[in-house]
């Protein structure tokens, strides 16, 4: 990644557009991040969502909302159906930031919930899902650049928590965004 490239956070319900040489970046717990890469547009968009539907179809723009964000990055990028086959998406999070009673699954948590929305809502869309890393226990960061559209998710070290945990998270999402996400921008 450049060093000196702008990096753009995308916090809780933001989302956001970026060309190069632009990195968008988010902090992921339970919240779900989107990004679509359009590289015949030389095109990417981050979305970082706290929960998983509106509730109304006619939500305003923005990124609180799973089904929310999909439709208004589409928006954003200007694509129609006819271009959602030439979108990728790679997302992360989800996880399951806090501890539920022992043997108390009546209940989904959020992380998982947002998980299950994104996941059919692209489905639906037909958008390709080149990458993702969710569920489990800990907190990620996705960094977007917008020049190679590289993507990485890191493993975020919790206070209190395991570090060999956290390394071996990260190996494991490294290898997994490798394949899909480390290709660039036509020339």
């Amino acid at each position: 990644m450049n060093a000196d490239a702008p990096e753009v956070p995308v916090r809780m319900g933001e989302l956001a557009l970026g060309r190069p040489p632009t990195i968008l970046k988010a902090t992921l717990g339970s919240c779900v991040g989107i990004a679509f890469v359009w590289r015949e547009r030389g095109l990417c968009a981050l979305a970082h969502c706290l929960l998983p539907r509106a509730p109304a179809p006619d939500w305003p723009r923005g990124a609180r909302y799973v089904d929310q964000a999909i439709a208004s990055m589409l928006q954003l990028m200007q694509a129609a159906p006819e271009h959602l086959a030439q979108i990728e998406a790679h997302v992360a999070g989800g996880a399951n930031m806090s501890r539920r009673a022992a043997g108390d699954s009546r209940t989904p948590m959020v992380g998982q919930l947002n998980v299950e929305a994104l996941l059919s809502l692209l489905a639906a869309r037909r958008i390709a899902l080149s990458s993702r890393d969710l569920g489990g226990d800990h907190a990620r960061q996705m960094r977007l650049d917008c020049t190679t559209a590289t993507l990485t998710v890191a493993a975020v070290a919790m206070p209190g928590a395991d570090a060999s945990a956290t390394q071996r998270f990260d190996r494991r999402a490294r290898e997994g965004v490798r394949a899909a996400a480390r290709r660039s921008f036509p020339a």
